[in-house]
């Protein structure tokens, strides 16, 4: 029997030579996966020999992994800041940078100075997919009322799931809508925030998205249209105003190439916003935008 350690090695092996990225780190959770161990116990348990019903379960994930599937479809979870999010098919794998949104929002609900208890902040996140960034903000204020909506009911279904499995916050606070954009909704001042992490993957780059993405999440959770990725962008900029309270805050992640066709949108809508302001992620690229209604 081949110890743990060996075979850890020929599963990395097998991952690299077919382009699978990160190959250590798939192998490494895969098999603790089927172990039932966390990754610290995995590296003290480097010499256990494996048997053959473990090394059967390990080449059925190894071979949906080589297949380029995303390593969070295969878990079947993820972890975005204080949550762990189930996720597969039909919903896009929520990535870290999307957790500095979060905190943009945080940010601005510290400085929101009213009673929670009596008049509770009222937040939008709209493409909520997996419900990441409403389900998040729920949990970590623990004040609000957040309406996460999407089109796709398949994505929308796994928000819910990811409710029902968070906290009791999540679960109180959290009140679902499939709705495209904001259209759901008659015009009038009914938020404080609306939040959106939306398709915006211009669709001349599309051809050039990692295999897993391209195979397997869905692709009009990321086609943000023309120009250049800002369709959609476009279209919650303008429908968002017509439900947002005088003050209230419009947060928007972004591509990082997108700055100046946001800028033009925001300036054809100058009398509805503030001037926008562009902010980083942690990688030094502009990735989010924020505005206030006037």
């Amino acid at each position: 029997m081949k110890s743990l350690i060996e075979v850890l090695k020929l599963a990395e092996q097998h991952l690299e030579q077919r382009g699978v990225p990160l190959a250590r780190l798939s192998a490494e959770r895969l098999l603790a996966n089927v172990l039932g161990l966390d990754r610290l116990e995995l590296y003290l348990s480097y010499d256990r020999p494996l048997v053959e019903d473990e090394l059967k379960a390990y080449r059925k994930l190894l071979r949906r992994r080589a297949a380029h599937e995303p390593l969070q479809y295969i878990l079947g979870n993820t972890e975005f800041r204080q949550l762990t999010i189930e996720l597969g098919p039909g919903v896009l794998v929520p990535r870290h940078e999307t957790e500095i949104l979060v905190q943009l929002v945080l940010d601005h609900l510290d400085k929101i100075d009213r009673d929670p208890d009596k008049d509770p902040v009222r937040v939008l996140d709209l493409c909520t997919g997996s419900g990441v960034v409403g389900l998040s903000l729920a949990a970590e204020h623990g004040k609000l009322w957040c309406v996460p909506a999407d089109i796709s009911w398949k994505a929308l279904g796994w928000a819910v799931q990811n409710a029902n499995r968070a906290d009791y916050r999540c679960r109180e606070a959290a009140c679902f809508l499939c709705a495209d954009l904001c259209e759901a909704f008659r015009a009038g001042p009914l938020f404080d925030i609306v939040v959106s992490n939306p398709p915006y993957v211009a669709p001349d780059e599309m051809n050039n998205l990692p295999e897993e993405i391209k195979r397997y999440e869905p692709l009009e959770a990321l086609n943000g249209g023309e120009p250049g990725g800002t369709a959609v962008i476009r279209r919650i900029i303008e429908s968002s105003f017509k439900v947002m309270k005088q003050g209230a805050l419009l947060a928007i992640e972004i591509g990082e190439s997108q700055e100046q066709l946001i800028s033009e949108l925001f300036t054809a809508q100058q009398e509805k916003y503030s001037p926008p302001c562009f902010h980083l992620d942690l990688a030094g690229r502009t990735r989010f935008v924020t505005a206030f209604k006037k």
